[in-house]
């Protein structure tokens, strides 16, 4: 590809080098353009000059009369062509000067008409048909569009002619219809009123008889609408009672918006009767439980007791062993003997302490429930309570007890963990091991010392909020509280189950035995054991401190709290049953009854606001009016009798004799249809006959003008005469420089080709922004009509440069033969089925039809399949022929050489 772009790099330089050269491929480059410029401006708006074609016109027909009137045919016509500025129309005086003219070539055609065209026009009313005759003479040696264009002239006035005689014969003879019908139109309304009149009243005569029946059934329940008239004359003495309930009626409207409250809360309740129902359960569990939990009370506040009673004496004790273990190292025995009641009483304080502190828990555990279920009575009433503010004081109340009971109890789970925490660290520390039998029990401590923490810390923060909120952020907030509240039961009950009571117990127990081992020195008592003895002692004095204070209290308030909870419990679950059917009818009264209920009175109190006055109203009136007509109606009914019994008979049979006459009559004649047709418009008439069908014409892809039209033909050719006169002039061969003659006759013919398809598509280029700038040819897609005349010319080049390089003149024939087909197989200028069968045959093998189609696509508007389709023959031209090239060249090489040597031996041909 080296060797390519230097040999390419090489034809540039000696063009730039050689200044006649540079300027003949100027010319080269701009002369094909000046082919289609000038074709495309010649032909720009042909048809918009016909008014140049002269035809000569000349008129001999001779007036006629029809039905009185003289009709001239011939003279309209002349009138008519005056008028006309398609063609050039040149009026003569004689047959003889058309005929002259035509054949000398002044006029292209001429036209005569004969002196009995009205005549014979009019022949048509006799009876006896004689077509007139127009004489047409056409000069088709001038030119061979002329008389196709001066024919289609003489269509036209043939076509007008005949429009004429039609619109005459047609008014004449509507003229006539219109008069003859005026006297019938005058006189129809009355004709059809009467006989309308008559045939109508025939067919209601059953209807009529039945009327007159009821009249008669009517005149016999006199009496009994009389008795119900005056019934309702005593009705209207009711009105003012009626307008009483009325309004008590509208009164009970307006207690529906508190109904509707209540409904609502009732249906709110009915959602929490399993919360209801769950808080009952648990508080009977408390109550049947609650004498366990004030034995185990009682119980724990007196182990407490008697543990800081032991703690007191052990601590005094302490500094006293401490300094005796200093001072005795050598008196193992003794010493220990001393030492270890001591200890091993403080460390079952610390059993003491872990009971006391589950009882606690387990206390505050009841004791939290117990809360709740008081929390969710009272809420229960907030919205039925007189007084609210009451309600809501007494739970803030009970929210602010409960948070300090859970504060206590979070410290005490606090101080129990810390206080199992050291004991854990003094047994590792004496024995050496890292052990912590007690990790479990102190993580589920903490955890119930934190959900504590949080619950107290809740409860302070909606006790403090309570008074300012509705019952529905209540209700949330306390059933958030809730949950928290069941975590920490889940967590107090862990704990229980864990048997924490038996693990320390046994932790103790080892921890003695370690201390009684014969290994265990009073150094290592003293070191390790004595040193911690203070802080778990002080630690398991503050848990019991707390737990006895808790539980002293505790036990005093047991008895009230019990009295609270049985009440609660009798109070709640022995009425469970009528609590939840009681709200579950007010809910479902409320959710299927009371809409309708409610709609119901609403209508009823809308009707007796707005339409019980006009009701009233018009019943008074009615009745006023009723009881002035009821003697009239009366005196109607009578006369009505009368005719019945004694005119009717006869007007009866007048009617049916009437009808039948006009009913036979209007068999034999439409008198609608007779008038329609006399009184039409014989304007209208003549000129629909003229011309009974218009035509509409929709143009798609719409060009203005014929030379844009003609413009891509033209500019494909221009393309492919551009490329010719390129492989006319231009060498196909490289005389090569010393330092290229190593190069290829591949890489020659691909570096030339390069040269070759940069002119022409410089060349495509220049034609297509000609077209657009310089002469204004209409184009849709201008950026693509660009770039496809640079690819036809891409396409053009590498076709005719593989038939020049490769075979030389006669290459260049074969172009030339290829543009001679293309230029009438094709579709250039005339659709390719006008054509021969040979050129309909050759017209897919041209590369110009596809040329020029695409051309096309962009001109007047793209159709996308059909401009890939135009794309891909050209890209499989272009592709074949350069393909051809590449691997033809090297091989027959040698054999155009010689051919080019035998040819220019001729001294004749290049």
């Amino acid at each position: 590809m080296r060797n390519v772009g230097k040999l390419f790099v090489l034809d540039w330089k000696r063009i730039g080098k050689t200044p006649l050269a540079a300027l003949l491929i100027a010319a080269l480059v701009v002369i094909p353009s000046l082919y289609c410029w000038m074709n495309v401006w010649a032909l720009w708006d042909p048809y918009s000059n016909t008014q140049d074609l002269t035809v000569a016109v000349y008129s001999a027909d001779q007036p006629a009369t029809f039905q009185g009137k003289k009709v001239a045919i011939g003279d309209e016509l002349l009138s008519q062509l005056k008028k006309n500025k398609k063609l050039g129309w040149r009026f003569v005086k004689s047959k003889r000067a058309v005929q002259d003219g035509v054949r000398s070539g002044e006029y292209y055609a001429g036209v005569v008409v004969p002196k009995t065209f009205s005549a014979d026009l009019l022949t048509f009313a006799q009876g006896k048909i004689h077509k007139p005759q127009l004489e047409y003479y056409v000069n088709e040696k001038i030119n061979a569009i002329a008389p196709k264009i001066t024919g289609t002239g003489a269509a036209t006035l043939q076509s007008t002619i005949s429009d004429q005689f039609v619109t005459t014969v047609a008014e004449a003879v509507g003229t006539g219809f219109n008069k003859a019908g005026i006297t019938l139109g005058d006189n129809l309304p009355l004709i059809r009123r009467f006989s309308s009149l008559v045939t109508t009243t025939n067919d209601q005569l059953p209807t009529i008889e039945k009327y007159l029946t009821e009249v008669g059934a009517l005149q016999n329940k006199m009496p009994e609408i009389r008795q119900k008239l005056q019934a309702a004359n005593d009705m209207a003495g009711y009105l003012p009672e009626i307008n009483q309930m009325a309004q008590k009626l509208t009164a009970a409207n307006g207690y529906l918006p508190l109904v509707a409250d209540a409904g609502s809360l009732a249906t709110q309740v009915q959602g929490k009767l399993p919360e209801v129902q769950q808080a009952g359960n648990q508080l009977n569990t408390v109550v049947t439980h609650f004498s366990d939990l004030s034995a185990a009370v009682k119980k724990a506040a007196t182990v407490t007791s008697n543990g800081l009673t032991v703690i007191n004496q052990v601590d005094g004790t302490l500094p006293a062993l401490n300094e005796f273990g200093k001072n005795a190292q050598a008196a193992i025995a003794t010493t220990k003997d001393e030492v270890l009641p001591k200890v091993t009483t403080a460390l079952g304080i610390v059993q003491n302490a872990a009971d006391s502190g589950l009882t606690l828990i387990a206390a505050a555990n009841t004791a939290l429930s117990a809360d709740l279920t008081t929390l969710q009575n009272q809420l229960q009433s907030l919205d039925s309570s007189s007084d609210t503010a009451a309600v809501k004081q007494a739970m803030a109340a009970q929210l602010t007890a409960l948070a300090e009971r859970q504060e206590k109890t979070a410290a005490n789970a606090t101080s129990l963990a810390d206080t199992l925490t050291r004991l854990e660290t003094s047994y590792s520390q004496l024995t050496g091991r890292e052990e912590h039998p007690l990790a479990a029990a102190i993580t589920q401590l903490r955890t119930v010392a934190a959900l504590a923490t949080k619950i107290q810390h809740d409860a302070a923060e909606l006790s403090a909020a309570l008074p300012s909120m509705d019952t529905a952020a209540i209700q949330q907030r306390l059933a958030a509280l809730t949950g928290t509240a069941n975590q920490f039961a889940q967590a107090a009950q862990d704990l229980q189950a864990s048997d924490l009571s038996s693990s320390v117990q046994k932790l103790i127990t080892a921890f003695s035995n370690q201390l009684a081992a014969a290994g265990t020195t009073l150094t290592t008592i003293n070191n390790q054991v004595l040193p911690a003895m203070p802080a778990l002692l002080q630690a398991t004095k503050s848990l019991l401190t707390q737990a006895n204070e808790f539980l002293t209290k505790m036990q005093t308030q047991l008895p009230a709290l019990q009295k609270e909870l049985t009440d609660a419990n009798s109070l709640l679950n022995g009425h469970m049953q009528l609590i939840k059917s009681g709200i579950t009818t007010a809910a479902d009264l409320y959710r299927n009854d009371f809409p309708a209920l409610k709609t119901k009175l609403m209508r009823a109190t809308d009707f007796i606001n707005n339409d019980l006055p006009g009701v009233e109203n018009e019943l008074t009136n009615t009745l006023t009016l009723a009881n002035t007509k009821m003697p009239v109606l009366q005196s109607g009914l009578n006369d009505a009798q009368t005719l019945i019994t004694n005119d009717w008979p006869t007007l009866k049979e007048a009617i049916q004799k009437g009808a039948a006459a006009i009913q036979k009559g209007e068999k034999s004649v439409d008198l609608s249809q007779l008038l329609k047709l006399l009184s039409r418009d014989a304007a209208k008439e003549a000129n629909f006959l003229a011309t009974p069908v218009t035509l509409t014409q929709h143009t798609m892809y719409p060009i203005p003008t014929y030379g844009s039209q003609s413009a891509p033909f033209y500019l494909a050719l221009c393309i492919w005469v551009g490329a010719l006169l390129l492989g006319a002039l231009l060498k196909m061969e490289y005389n090569l420089p010393p330092e290229l003659a190593g190069v290829t006759v591949k890489q020659q013919y691909l570096a030339r080709w390069l040269t070759f398809a940069g002119l022409g598509m410089l060349q495509g280029l220049i034609a297509a922004l000609g077209n657009l700038f310089l002469i204004h040819t209409y184009v849709v897609n201008k950026p693509l009509y660009l770039v496809f005349a640079m690819f036809l010319a891409l396409v053009f080049d590498s076709i005719l440069y593989m038939l020049v390089s490769l075979f030389g003149n006669i290459g260049k024939g074969i172009g030339i033969i290829i543009l001679v087909l293309s230029i009438s197989g094709a579709g250039g200028n005339f659709p390719v089925v006008l054509s021969s069968h040979f050129f309909q045959a050759i017209n897919p093998w041209l590369p110009f039809t596809y040329a020029v189609n695409l051309l096309r696509e962009t001109v007047g508007g793209i159709y996308w399949s059909h401009l890939w389709q135009d794309v891909a023959a050209l890209t499989a031209f272009g592709l074949v022929f350069f393909g051809l090239g590449i691997l033809l060249k090297e091989p027959i090489h040698p054999w155009i050489v010689k051919m080019n040597k035998m040819v220019h031996k001729s001294q004749i041909i290049e």
